[in-house]
C-alpha cells in the first residue's frame, strides 16, 4: 500500500516599516529550515545585503538563500525582470563561487523591463525617489497592454517563443525615439538573455508540485508594507504589492499552503525617497537634505568627510543626531548609495502593521544602533508611542546602553536596558519577538527562543 506524501507549507516574510529593515539577513538566517526561497514582487529596485566573512553579497533580484547550497531559489511571476541586472548578479555570485545552475528557477510569466522603461523612470521618477531601474513603468505597461496599436508589455515567455521577434519590436520602439542609449541597451539585453534563459521555466506548477510533495517555502518580500502600491502613501510608494497576502499571487502558489507570516522591523526607522516619515529626525530639513544628496550623487563618503558623528550626537540638533545615526548605522541605499532619511522607532505604526497584515512573529534588527543614544546629552533612547498611528502619539525614553554592553558572546545576556525596551515592543505589538539583530554579521542574530531568560 502506497503512503501518501505529506504536503509542505509556505511562510511569508515581509518588512514592517519603510524598507531596508534587514530582511535578507533574516532570510539568510532562516533559509536552512526551508527547501525553497522565493521572491514574489519587485525587481532590481530591491537591495538585499548579506554580510559574510568574505565580504558583502548585494542581491537585487535573486532570493537571499544563495548561501544555502541545498536550497532552491524561485522568482515568481509577480516580479519584473531586468535582464542586464540579473545577468550581472549571476556573474557576481559566480565570482564568489556560487553557481545557481539547477538551483534558480524563474517564472516565464515575469514581465520584461525594457530599455524604454528605464529611460522613463530616470526622466520621471525623481520626484518620487525611485531607483531608476524601470520597475514602475514596466508594471504600468503590463496594465496598459497596448499603446498606439502595438504591444507595450512583454513577458519572459515571449522571449522563449521568439526572442528575435521581441527584440525587433523593442528595436523599432528605440528607433522611433531616436535614442542611441536605447539601441545600445538592446544589444546588452540580447547578451543578457543568453545568460538568463536557462533558468526560465514555462511550467506553472513548478512550485505547487514541490509543495504538494512536501517542500517548505519561504517567500521573501521586496520593499515593505508601508510602501505597498495601494496601502502606502501615494504617490511615494513602490510600484508593486508588498503585502504578505500577495505572496501567493506573485509567488505562483495556492494560498491553502500558508502557515505563518514573519515580520521584520529595525530599532530605528529609515526611508529613501519622498513621502511621510512621521518620526524623522530633522523633519523637512532632513527630507530636503536627503533629496538633494540623491540628486547630486552625495553619499556615505561625503558625509564621513564632512561631519563628525560623535560630535553631532553630543549636540541638541535633531537633524545632526539623525545624520550621526545614519553614519554610524550605515543607512545608505544598497543599490544607489543614497543617504536614507532616519527616524525614531514608531510603535504605533508597528502595531498597526502587525494587526492589519496578520503578522505572527517579529524580528527586530539593528538593536546595536541604539547604543549611539548613550552619547546624546540625555543618554536616553527615544521611542514614539501612542494609541493610534494617525494621532495622539508622544515620545518616551528608555535608559541608554553603550557599545561595550552589546554582547559578543552569543550566550551572554542582553543589556537590561535593551531587554526593557524590547519587552515594551512585545507588549505593544502583541506578538512575540523571535530574533534580535545585534550587528550586520550572520553570527550577530540572536534567536529569542534560545535565550528566553533574556526577555523575561
Amino acid at each position: 500500500m502506497e503512503t501518501q506524501t505529506k504536503a509542505g507549507y509556505a511562510d511569508v516574510l515581509v518588512g514592517l516599516q519603510y524598507g531596508d529593515e534587514g530582511k535578507a539577513r533574516v532570510v539568510d538566517h532562516l533559509a536552512g529550515a526551508y527547501d525553497v526561497i522565493a521572491r514574489f514582487n519587485g525587481g532590481a529596485n530591491a537591495g538585499h545585503t548579506i554580510v559574510t566573512a568574505s565580504g558583502e553579497l548585494r542581491l537585487r533580484q535573486i532570493p537571499s538563500g544563495v548561501l544555502h547550497r541545498r536550497v532552491a531559489l524561485y522568482i515568481g511571476s509577480g516580479c519584473v525582470i531586468g535582464l542586464q541586472q540579473l545577468a550581472s548578479e549571476l556573474g557576481m555570485l559566480a565570482a564568489y563561487g556560487i553557481d545557481l545552475a539547477g538551483r534558480l528557477t524563474i517564472s516565464d510569466r515575469c514581465p520584461l523591463v525594457q530599455p524604454v522603461h528605464v529611460l522613463r523612470d530616470r526622466n520621471e521618477g525623481g520626484q518620487i525617489g525611485t531607483t531608476g531601474n524601470g520597475i514602475g513603468p514596466c508594471y504600468a505597461d503590463l496594465a496598459v497592454r497596448m499603446h498606439d496599436g502595438e504591444r507595450c508589455s512583454f513577458q519572459l515567455r515571449d522571449l522563449l517563443r521568439d526572442a528575435e521577434e521581441v527584440f525587433e519590436k523593442l528595436n523599432r520602439a528605440a528607433a522611433l525615439r531616436e535614442e542611441g542609449e536605447l539601441a545600445n541597451a538592446m544589444n546588452r539585453m540580447r547578451e543578457a538573455w543568453d545568460v538568463v534563459r536557462p533558468f526560465v521555466t514555462d511550467d506553472p506548477l513548478w512550485l505547487p508540485r514541490r509543495v504538494e510533495q512536501g517542500a517548505r517555502v519561504l517567500f521573501e518580500g521586496a520593499q515593505s508594507v508601508m510602501l505597498d502600491v495601494v496601502h502606502g502613501d501615494q504617490p511615494w510608494v513602490t510600484s508593486s504589492h508588498t503585502l504578505p497576502s500577495y505572496a501567493y499571487v506573485g509567488g505562483d502558489l495556492p494560498c491553502k499552503y500558508h502557515r505563518k507570516t514573519i515580520g521584520v522591523a529595525k530599532a530605528i526607522v529609515s526611508r529613501v525617497g519622498g513621502g511621510p516619515l512621521p518620526t524623522e529626525l530633522g523633519g523637512e530639513r532632513s527630507e530636503r537634505y536627503c533629496a538633494d544628496a540623491a540628486r547630486s550623487g552625495r553619499g556615505k563618503a561625503d558625509e564621513a568627510a564632512g561631519a563628525n558623528a560623535l560630535a553631532l550626537l553630543a549636540g541638541d540638533d535633531d537633524f545632526g543626531i539623525g545624520m550621526a545615526l545614519r553614519m554610524l548605522s550605515n543607512e545608505y541605499g544598497t543599490g544607489t548609495g543614497r543617504p536614507r532619511r532616519v527616524g525614531l522607532l514608531d510603535l504605533a505604526q508597528l502595531r498597526l502593521a502587525v494587526q492589519q497584515f496578520g503578522i505572527d512573529e517579529v524580528f527586530v534588527n539593528k538593536c546595536d544602533s541604539l547604543a549611539a543614544f548613550a552619547r546624546c546629552a540625555d543618554q536616553g533612547i527615544p521611542v514614539m508611542v501612542g494609541k493610534g498611528y494617525a494621532g495622539g502619539r508622544h515620545t518616551i525614553r528608555f535608559p541608554a546602553f553603550g557599545e561595550a554592553a552589546i554582547p559578543k558572546d552569543p550566550a551572554a545576556p542582553l543589556p537590561p536596558q535593551l531587554v526593557a525596551l524590547l519587552t515594551r515592543v512585545e507588549e505593544v505589538i502583541g506578538r512575540p519577538l523571535r530574533g534580535i539583530g545585534l550587528g550586520p554579521g550572520r553570527e550577530q542574530m540572536r534567536m529569542v527562543e534560545e535565550h528566553q531568560e533574556d526577555m523575561k
